[in-house]
């Protein structure tokens, strides 16, 4: 079956009616057949492209009786997209999972898919259901279950459509725990039959819901799962012609070991029995003598055990006694946790062996186990539970136990818990283990062979290798190189923020310790922070590390800071480790300058005798540096270097030089963080252009256009993405943004309208794994992922930029649409992202803490109540964020934000710059930095610009630079933190009468202003 994604031959799939069989039940919680046929729904639109999400279960090789495939946390549904085709749709409650509301003729639709992999070879599937929650109100709703082709052929499908009968047979208490209107199922055994057979290609399920009255499901609403499809299998494997009778998952009850058919069976029959019966029973069986079967084995199961007592740590939990074969262990250099008190054990199965084979990644065997005691205050609050239950790299299970008061057990935490047991713990959600344990392929924290090479109590590296659990016995260890001041801060820093920061990780500060370092110089910490200067950092900061001077270092100001994703470690930590800070200040004031930079000095390794933070040092956490701790790249300035010198009288003499021509429609100019040789062009009509080493590309880096109609007839790529009704709209291709790892993994964003309705859209890509000078075009690449796809309604006022702010997240300005009238613009309404500038995590795809919240607020929200914010930008040395608000009839303005700050209101509808819109209004929000006035001739069209961080013209430097697209005129200005100050028009200087469309940066903080009509210039000193 080559070219079927995820299908195998799985044997014979006897179908529903042999379920009963042996006792699997069509529909776990529901009564009786739900499903009944129904005729075709119209409506469904040619070309949609299916927004695929992913399921996983791990079922152990030798079988189960039933099992749920889609588990996820409580069956939650990642990377659906949901969208809807009816003229009354209203989806302003967008992005990504949201249906808004419908008023009678609604429809709603999702994709899901639901991978068939860990249904065993040869495995007999009795019976498929397809069974989902929904936990908000609805009237009279009917869902329908589609298979789901690509491209969409629905002609020849069937469905079943599941109304209120689907649920008569809920109880009340069922009911109620579910807030709504409990569960509904369907039987979809024909279905899965034909893809476990290889009949039909798996592309996962259409559904599809008609009249839904007010029903929501925000991105930020995926945890508590209003909406959660789970497919059940159930299915029977055969060793020797008998059924096995091992529980993987879900029991769907019903006899362990009936028959299969076969000649053999009742032989085996009995035999499988028996063992069935020794096994409950405790007598030794054949296995039980055997010294590599492991009897402490948990099920190969991505959900967690409800218990901790259930997790295997304890032989006895009210005793405290801990079970054979667990072992305590303990890291050289402790993990911050707020001062909570630590102790960790690891189990290992037996004749397992840790594959130590590359030092800087041992690979942990399939069954280990690992957990982690805290104790805050004196008091016994959580376990942490780790579990690698399949080989695959994303097979580990993470769960949270908090202790009750008596410590007779402790439970199951998906949720978290703020200020556990009285005390200032706070204990974490599933999901935030693996923003800590998901970077690095090892995923457990502290067990590693420089963590292990201590002379501490607990198990070490040398005690690991003399019991043969190492492949490659290191009895020496790893330690870290330099004395011990070094050791201390590089140990500290390693373990506090090596796991994001290194070279599988987003930021280019580099703490991760390697075997083969050998000096302190040779470190990545010393190579990317030691006289590096930040793309982003506190005001102060001179360099990541300041050789000799730990205040004016980015790396300890973000560890002194608290209270925003700034500070390192960015989770899990409300208070600054003060043992940690001594280490690391130590280390940094015996620092010399680095060779490059000149004097010579000092050594790396600083004076003996420092600071150490060691196995018996203070406590851990498992944060680590925040993504954006640091950008990419360099921005060619220091402290101070901000042109306001003596030196300095004035605005500079200025002028533009082309350094393109001939683009069509340019709109955008950007570069990866660190790259000097490559700038792209962003060309609206949905092309990437490229600019290498001075020289415009003829090959485009990527094209996506549609076409200048929506939906595009005919389309005019291979990839039709992009469409605008016509050249002078405001959509098509308008932003791009850059990974801070972009030189790693390649990662890239995209801000444009989308064929075929133009929705606004942002997506990600990437670049060629063989040719840096080209997109992945790749199937399924195009795009990677999509992080928010809203319906807007107009072709103006959409915004369009993308950046990376200081803090590691993806910032969109987006526009209002230019409703009419303008008292109804979506931008004061907070469900909407319209008229708005969004904060992602673009990893989750998600809303990052720090954002607006509240009932009904768009988790995507940073800032509100812009009109078209179509130009935003950050000063690379204070992280200030610039937005270029494009007015209506009178005023353009200039907002800009202090950095970090967010969640303000801007003002429009009520006010237009600083003025009110409608006579006798009440002022509200945020007046504007700078206006200009139509009436005066200044503005027509606000383009907003960047702060000069470059080092080609001195005196420019921490001035921003910014035009208006309608009056073709430009100024800079210089903020001090409060106000704009020498304030100054440059049009005559740069003797232009182009419009510019936009300004952008290059690696090195040089200027652009790009033209629409087809010209990039470069800002030089005249």
């Amino acid at each position: 079956m080559t070219g079927v994604p995820f299908l195998v031959m799985r044997g014979v799939l006897a179908g529903a009616a042999a379920a009963a069989a042996i006792g699997c039940s069509t529909a776990p919680g529901t009564e009786g057949e739900p499903g009944r046929p129904s005729g075709a729904i119209p409506g469904v639109g040619e070309g949609d492209s299916a927004a695929l999400g992913a399921g996983s279960a791990a079922l152990s090789s030798d079988g189960a009786v039933c099992v749920t495939i889609q588990r996820g946390t409580l069956g939650t549904v990642r990377d659906a997209t949901l969208w809807q085709n009816a003229p009354g749709w209203n989806d302003s409650a967008s992005p990504n999972l949201s249906t808004g509301w419908a008023a009678g003729a609604g429809r709603r639709r999702s994709v899901v898919y639901f991978g068939l992999s860990p249904v065993p070879v040869g495995a007999t599937v009795l019976s498929a259901s397809l069974v989902f929650h929904q936990t908000y109100a609805v009237e009279s709703s009917a869902v329908s279950v589609h298979r789901v082709t690509v491209p969409w052929d629905e002609r020849t499908v069937t469905w079943w459509s599941i109304g209120d009968s689907g649920f008569e047979g809920e109880s009340a208490a069922t009911l109620a725990a579910e807030a709504g209107v409990g569960a509904r199922a369907t039987d979809v055994s024909a279905l899965v039959q034909s893809w476990a057979l290889g009949t039909a290609r798996n592309d996962g399920l259409l559904l599809d819901e008609e009249r839904a009255h007010t029903t929501y499901l925000r991105s930020s609403e995926i945890g508590s799962a209003q909406e959660r499809p789970r497919l059940d299998v159930c299915y029977v494997t055969c060793s020797d012609g008998v059924m096995n009778g091992l529980e993987a998952g879900l029991d769907c009850g019903g006899p362990r070991c009936a028959p299969c058919t076969g000649p053999a069976a009742a032989t085996s029959s009995a035999a499988a029995s028996s063992a069935a019966a020794s096994s409950s029973t405790g007598t030794s069986s054949a296995a039980d003598d055997d010294p590599c079967a492991d009897g402490a084995a948990l099920p190969p199961d991505p959900l967690p055990p409800a218990r901790l007592s259930q997790t295997g740590l304890y032989a006895d939990i009210t005793t405290r006694s801990r079970a054979a074969g667990t072992r305590e262990f303990r890291p050289a250099y402790e993990l911050w946790s707020d001062g909570a008190a630590k102790r960790r054990f690891v189990y290992l199965p037996p004749c397992s062996t840790v594959d130590t084979s590359d030092m800087d990644h041992w690979s942990l065997p399939v069954g280990a186990r690992f957990w982690k005691e805290f104790r805050a205050e004196g008091v016994a609050v959580e376990t942490r539970f780790i579990h690698r239950f399949g080989p695959g790299i994303d097979d580990w299970l993470f769960a949270a136990y908090a202790w009750d008061p008596a410590r007779n057990d402790a439970f199951l935490v998906e949720a978290g818990v703020e200020d556990a047991r009285g005390t200032a713990h706070d204990i974490p959600r599933t999901a935030d283990c693996w923003e800590c344990h998901g970077k690095l392929p090892e995923r457990v924290l502290g067990f590693s062979a420089l963590q292990l090479s201590h002379d501490g109590p607990g198990e070490t590296i040398a005690s690991l290798s003399d019991a043969g659990w190492l492949t490659v016995p290191r009895r020496g260890g790893v330690r870290p190189p330099g004395d011990a001041r070094a050791a201390a801060a590089l140990g500290y820093l390693h373990a506090n923020c090596g796991n994001c920061h290194n070279s599988t990780g987003v930021a280019t500060l580099r703490t991760r310790l390697l075997a083969a370092n050998t000096t302190v110089e040779s470190t990545d910490t010393y190579t990317t922070g030691v006289g590096v200067t930040p793309s982003f950092w506190e005001p102060g900061a001179l360099y990541r590390i300041t050789p000799g001077d730990p205040e004016s270092s980015a790396v300890v100001r973000r560890m002194e800071h608290r209270g925003s994703r700034a500070q390192m470690p960015p989770i899990a930590s409300d208070a600054a480790d003060a043992a940690g800070l001594a280490a690391v200040r130590s280390w940094i004031e015996g620092l010399g300058p680095p060779p490059e930079a000149g004097s010579g000095g000092g050594s790396a390794g600083g004076a003996a005798g420092g600071a150490s933070v060691g196995a018996s040092g203070t406590s851990a956490s498992s944060g680590s540096g925040t993504s954006g701790s640091d950008g990419a790249g360099s921005d060619g300035s220091g402290a101070g270097s901000d042109g306001s010198g003596a030196a300095c009288a004035g605005v500079p003499r200025l002028k533009l030089t082309q350094v393109a021509a001939g683009l069509a429609t340019p709109v955008f100019l950007a570069s990866p963080p660190g790259d000097r040789s490559r700038m792209f062009v962003l060309e609206k009509d949905g092309v990437v252009r490229l600019i290498k080493d001075g020289v415009l590309r003829s090959t485009p880096f990527l094209d996506i256009r549609g076409g200048t109609s929506c939906p595009p007839s005919p389309p005019a790529s291979a990839n039709p993405l992009v469409c605008a009704p016509s050249p002078t709209a405001e959509g098509g291709l308008l932003g791009m943004a850059f990974h801070p790892g972009y030189a790693e993994n390649g990662r890239f964003w995209l801000f444009y309208t989308a064929a075929p309705r133009g929705n606004v859209t942002i997506a990600e890509f990437r670049r060629s794994a063989s040719n840096p000078d080209v997109a992945d075009t790749s199937p399924g690449s195009v795009p990677v992922r999509t992080l928010l796809d809203a319906r807007h309604g107009g072709w103006n006022h959409v915004g369009g930029t993308l950046a990376f702010g200081p803090d590691g997240y993806l910032y969109a300005s987006v526009g209002d649409s230019a409703v009419t009238p303008y008292s109804a613009s979506p931008a004061k309404d907070l469900s909407s992202p319209l008229g708005k500038i969004l904060r992602i995590d673009v990893d989750s795809g998600l809303g990052p803490p720090g954002n607006l919240s509240g009932a009904g607020v768009n988790p995507l929200v940073w800032d509100y109540g812009l009109r078209n914010p179509w130009r935003i930008s950050f000063d690379r040395s204070t992280g200030d964020l610039y937005i270029a608000d494009v007015g209506q009839n009178a005023w353009e303005e200039l907002d800009i934000e202090p950095a970090r700050t967010g969640r303000r209101n801007y003002g429009w509808p009520a006010m237009e710059g600083d003025h009110c819109v409608a006579a006798g209004c009440s002022r509200v929000g945020v007046a504007p930095a700078v206006e200009h006035s139509h009436s005066s001739g200044e503005g027509g069209s606000i383009t907003g610009g960047y702060v000069y961080r470059g080092s080609a013209i001195p005196c420019l430097r921490g001035r921003y630079v910014y035009g208006d697209y309608g009056t073709h005129r430009f100024w800079t200005l210089r903020w001090d933190g409060s106000r704009a100050r020498d304030h100054v028009e440059i049009t005559a200087d740069l003797e232009s009468r182009l419009p510019a469309a936009s300004f952008g940066e290059d690696a090195a903080g040089e200027l652009y202003v790009v033209m629409l009509t087809g010209e990039v210039f470069r800002v030089d000193p005249r």
